[in-house]
């Protein structure tokens, strides 16, 4: 059903490409290429975190990489109802509705037999706890190893050899899998894409600065996640060039939305059909930033990979004290210029969550409107577009008082 899915998936995004030839297409096709590919014969499946894992480790080696929560959570897009049948299965067995959804429906897969094989499984500390235990569950299923990066809350010498100790013990697995010994010539020519990539990213951000902003800003938040998966492949500069220079022609040509307020989504967009990109188009709202698109990692020393996946991790947003999560989010409200922020917030998801109070009063004291949209990312069942609508309208309201106020006082010469 899934590789169905994909294939399908595939087939329609190189259509609309040739059709109509669009930066973002070609990215998505890659997502599909990669999920098809473990569903080879003779594919040596690796599933691991493409958002929260050194990608680049597992692009030195001859396997197929395969993230069950991307993967599945693709289907809501096209079949919100038949995903909650999916999860119903995963629930009749046991796994509770206060559980991410994103799981459940994994889980559901998993049961009705539409999951590829599994060589190893690898997760992470950060980001998602119930994904690593998860992992742990499936891995029985298949009979495999489930491996979970643990990346400590500080950043310090004992840390960074404590992880990269991990990272390079998860490669003579990854070895096992492969066949093969690491080629370290090849993982230093990944470690050279990876920067390569990084520099295109960053140019795309810079991009985004750009009032009235080019593109859009939702796509821009999942990409953020997914786009991870091509870390260390020489495809993924290339594709994220492509990007910015299809935003730089629309900004030449003129060819751009109005746009009355910039806001800045953190965490989470959800996957399944929602009300707010139409209530955003009709209210003149971009979303100009996400949280996990600011580039908070430093290019990687070639000659020492370890240290440099190992820092990769341990200063992603969700690792470290709140203050960590913070000084990142002031710095977008600062360099984006937007208006408000607002944080999609699922129950289960306690990572990026539980630190909303905090965020809330470190935002007033600046002056910036703040909400929490509660929702799901892929269950329907937990979505109610009216509340959404009530929430985001308001907002709106607030956002133009704050224009109102800061228009006056400028006038008035405070």
């Amino acid at each position: 059903m899934l590789k169905q899915f994909y294939e399908n998936m595939k087939s329609a995004l190189e259509a609309q490409y040739k059709e109509r030839p669009r930066a973002l297409l070609p990215i998505n096709i890659q997502l599909a290429s990669t999920l098809l590919d473990v569903y080879r014969e003779d594919a040596k499946v690796v599933w691991a975190s493409f958002y929260s894992f050194p990608m680049e480790l597992l692009a030195a080696f001859d396997v197929a990489p395969f993230d069950y929560e991307i993967a599945t959570n693709l289907l809501p897009m096209m079949d919100a109802d038949g995903c909650v049948n999916i999860m119903s299965k995963a629930e009749e067995e046991g796994y509770s509705t206060d559980l991410c959804s994103f799981h459940r429906l994994a889980m559901g897969c998993q049961m009705l037999g539409y999951m590829p094989k599994a060589e190893l499984l690898l997760s992470s500390s950060y980001f998602c706890d119930g994904k690593a235990k998860l992992n742990q569950v499936i891995a029985n299923y298949h009979g495999r190893e489930a491996i979970t990066l643990d990346v400590p809350n500080r950043i310090d010498k004992e840390s960074i050899a404590y992880v990269s100790r991990q990272l390079q013990g998860i490669a003579g697995r990854l070895e096992k899998v492969a066949g093969h010994k690491l080629d370290h010539d090849r993982l230093r020519e990944c470690i050279r894409a990876f920067n390569r990539a990084k520099n295109a990213y960053g140019r795309l951000a810079e991009v985004q600065k750009i009032k009235p902003f080019p593109w859009n800003g939702a796509v821009a938040v999942n990409m953020s996640i997914f786009g991870n998966l091509m870390a260390g492949k020489q495809i993924q500069e290339r594709l994220y060039q492509d990007l910015v220079d299809e935003c730089s022609a629309k900004l030449a040509g003129g060819r751009l939305t109005p746009e009355k307020y910039r806001v800045l989504w953190l965490a989470w967009f959800p996957e399944q059909p929602t009300n707010i990109n139409e209530i955003f188009k009709k209210s003149g709202v971009s979303i100009v930033m996400g949280e996990l698109e600011r580039i908070f990692w430093d290019e990687i020393d070639e000659k020492n990979p370890w240290e440099g996946m190992a820092l990769w991790c341990l200063k992603n947003p969700y690792v470290g004290p709140i203050e960590q999560r913070m000084a990142g989010i002031i710095q977008m409200v600062d360099e984006y210029d937007v208006d408000g922020v607002i944080h999609f917030s699922a129950d289960a998801c306690r990572h990026s969550c539980a630190a909303h109070r905090m965020i809330a009063d470190e935002l007033q004291k600046k002056n910036i409107p703040f909400i929490v949209l509660e929702g799901d990312m892929s269950d329907k069942r937990k979505y109610s577009e009216e509340r959404s609508r009530l929430l985001l309208e308001s907002f709106v309201d607030v956002m133009s008082g704050r224009k109102k106020e800061i228009k006056y006082s400028r006038l008035a010469g405070n």
